[in-house]
């Protein structure tokens, strides 16, 4: 159009309701929906670790309760020694605490997890002679006892073969020597020594 001012090309305005075709940035509700997952999946993940952290925990907390003991025989259970023994029974033992044995003699104890077993009054093991190996134990006031070692896969056992009854320790494979060494106190206290063996032949034990 002559003499008249030229059109200038308008621009369009932006429509703030439609992405730009270059925008291929992923839209807000998705944002929130996959951050909203990856929150609830790392709290899913912790819940789990604690738990387990928990269960672990109790899996690995001593048992102190009552503890059932295996029947073996015990003749001089209720017998004089072995009742005078029993009343002298510590209260711990290697600072393990002594437990309530289910169903056993009155001379029977037990103390800790896994359970050190102790016995007064057993018969003579078919291993005991007058030339079984014996572990001396001497105590602070030099009074020495003498125990017999068995062992097998599942436990193992010192019996104190030199008073007027057998005293036996049953504990794990693993679980050292220093109950023995606190028990030979006690019995080295409480029962007489006798010798092992008379002329050649086992002392014979008084189980009354």
């Amino acid at each position: 159009m002559s003499g008249g001012q030229p059109l200038s090309a308008q621009t369009p305005r932006p429509d703030p309701d439609r992405a730009s075709p270059a925008d291929t940035s992923p839209p807000r509700l998705l944002i929130a929906v996959i951050i909203g997952g990856l929150v609830a999946t790392a709290a899913l993940i912790i819940t789990v670790v604690v738990l387990a952290q928990r269960i672990d925990t109790a899996a690995q907390e001593p048992d102190y309760g009552p503890v059932a003991i295996p029947a073996a025989p015990v003749p001089g259970a209720e017998g004089t020694w072995c009742t005078e023994l029993a009343a002298h029974y510590p209260a711990t033992l290697r600072d393990e605490p002594r437990r309530e044995p289910i169903a056993a003699d009155a001379a029977v104890a037990a103390w800790g997890d896994p359970p050190m077993i102790l016995r007064c009054g057993l018969m003579d093991p078919a291993e005991l002679t007058c030339a079984s190996p014996l572990t001396q134990v001497t105590d602070a006031s030099g009074v020495t006892v003498a125990w017999l070692r068995l062992e097998d896969s599942s436990a193992v056992t010192y019996i104190a073969v030199d008073r007027p009854v057998r005293v036996a320790l049953t504990m794990a494979p693993d679980g050292g020597f220093g109950a023995v060494q606190e028990l030979s106190e006690l019995i080295g206290r409480e029962l007489p020594e006798r010798p092992v063996c008379t002329a050649g032949v086992l002392t014979p034990t008084d189980n009354d």
